[in-house]
């Protein structure tokens, strides 16, 4: 019997390229920067985005797809060079998927990203900063104290140690990495050495690094438990780093609760994590970062703060030392009872916790029936769109809302503006130089809000 080839029901039939691909390189006069660090530039009147150009470039490129509105390319020969274009550190830039932006030097790194965001803002949001603040900067190499590092085996069993290729799922074979932190950056040749000739290593498939102050995780994900070989040579290897070894077979919940846990200092507290706990990955930003968000914040003995998506109390636990009166939500258990745990390590009786899915309906939770003036949002990449309607009618004062994505900041801004708040002030952080990635912050003030226009009954008359 032959299989069905018909397409499903409500599927379109795939769209036939507009013209064939060009064979040979096309040149591109390159007008600006696209949200993932690509190179804009145009061609047979569609937007083409050019791996490795730079805003103000004329350049070489090989066009690679056609996709419905643009094409994908990638740089041939730089043509015209942009004056801010360096030679990147690392040997291993042209493969790794790791970073994408060593090419251009950090100042201008961090313009163009001010601008990408503003932008967004702008043509998405239809908002505009009253204020925008400086950049928070700190170290533009080995500032990453959080990693996932594939592994992988040849066919000849030769060891794969490494981040993802550029625009591929395969793994690049790393000797070291200039932007993590220099504790472990030969983590991989070291790695690769030690696993050379130790027979099949790929039910290992990733080690991930989370370091603290002093100390740190080295964390592996199993298909199975370690062998006695491969657990006596990753038993060295964390002790070599001063890491504590953890494996997690996939499939199975990990159980961290008797793990020693690991710190982190933040503004003269201490903050405790254990394997699998988010923590941002740059330590320098991250306190600047805190000490911002309390600055803007104007934190006073009064305050009652809602902070959202807190994690182990990287925010609330700052807010709650300079006397404000803190609640904060998490979606995980486990992060919520290490914010508890934070707290009670730091003396700070004035702060809770508790745990709840932030994208559902709040309205009938305790703890959200009672009022605050002041609100911290820190979400994930998809944003705070579910939640912000929800916020915004308890009319709190401030909310402050740290961003690592510009589309869904500048499409919740809207939300915001139509719920009476205004972008008061805005800034970028550099946490993570030499790469696309942009984390900002945004200070929304409350004003009036915006009175919906009625629409006028277009039906038809009503027999009474």
């Amino acid at each position: 019997m032959k299989p069905n080839r018909s397409r499903p029901k409500n599927q379109r039939p795939a769209r036939k390229p507009t013209h064939p691909l060009p064979t040979e390189a096309v040149e591109f006069k390159i007008e600006s920067l696209s949200h993932d660090g690509r190179g804009i530039g145009r061609y047979q009147g569609k937007t083409a985005f050019i791996a490795n150009a730079l805003p103000g470039e004329q350049v070489s490129a090989r066009l690679t797809e056609e996709k419905a509105k643009f094409y994908l390319g990638h740089t041939d020969a730089i043509l015209t060079p942009s004056s801010h274009r360096i030679e990147p550190a690392c040997p291993h830039y042209q493969q790794c998927g790791g970073c994408d932006l060593q090419h251009l030097d950090n100042a201008e790194q961090l313009k163009l990203k001010q601008s990408l965001v503003v932008e967004q803002l702008e043509r998405i949001g239809h908002t505009k900063p009253t204020k925008i603040v400086e950049p928070l900067t700190a170290s533009d190499w080995h500032y990453r104290r959080s990693a996932r590092i594939g592994i992988n085996q040849l066919s000849d069993g030769e060891p794969i140690i490494g981040f993802r290729r550029r625009g591929s799922h395969l793994l690049t074979q790393l000797d070291s990495c200039v932007v993590l932190d220099k504790r472990v950056s030969d983590i991989f040749s070291r790695t690769r050495d030690a696993l050379r000739d130790s027979g099949d290593i790929k039910y290992i498939t990733q080690l991930d690094i989370d370091l603290g102050d002093e100390g740190g995780y080295l964390s592996l994900r199993l298909k199975k438990p370690l062998n006695d070989q491969h657990l006596a040579i990753f038993t060295t290897l964390a002790s070599h780093y001063g890491l504590s070894l953890q494996q997690q077979i996939i499939g199975t919940d990990p159980d961290n609760s008797e793990v020693a846990p690991v710190s982190y200092s933040l503004n003269q507290l201490t903050l405790q994590f254990r394997p699998g706990d988010f923590i941002q990955v740059n330590a320098e930003i991250n306190q600047q970062m805190v000490s911002k968000a309390c600055q803007l914040l104007d934190l006073k003995a009064d305050d009652k703060i809602l902070d959202l998506f807190c994690g182990l109390g990287n925010f609330s636990l700052p807010a709650a030392q300079a006397g404000a009166s803190v609640t904060g939500i998490e979606g995980s258990i486990s992060m919520v009872e290490q914010a508890e745990q934070n707290a009670r390590l730091n003396q700070l009786d004035n702060s809770r916790f508790f745990c709840g899915n932030l994208a559902d309906d709040l309205t009938g939770l305790q703890w959200f029936r009672e009022s605050y003036n002041k609100v911290i949002l820190d979400p994930p990449r998809s944003g705070a769109a579910s939640l912000i309607p929800q916020i915004c009618n308890q009319r709190p004062e401030l909310i402050l809302y740290i961003s690592c994505n510009p589309g869904a900041l500048a499409r919740d801004s809207e939300l915001l503006a139509t719920e009476g708040y205004q972008l008061q002030q805005f800034l970028v952080m550099d946490m993570f130089p030499q790469t696309h990635h942009i984390e900002s912050m945004a200070l929304f003030v409350r004003g009036k809000k915006k009175q919906q226009k009625k629409k006028l009954f277009a039906g038809k008359g009503i027999n009474r």
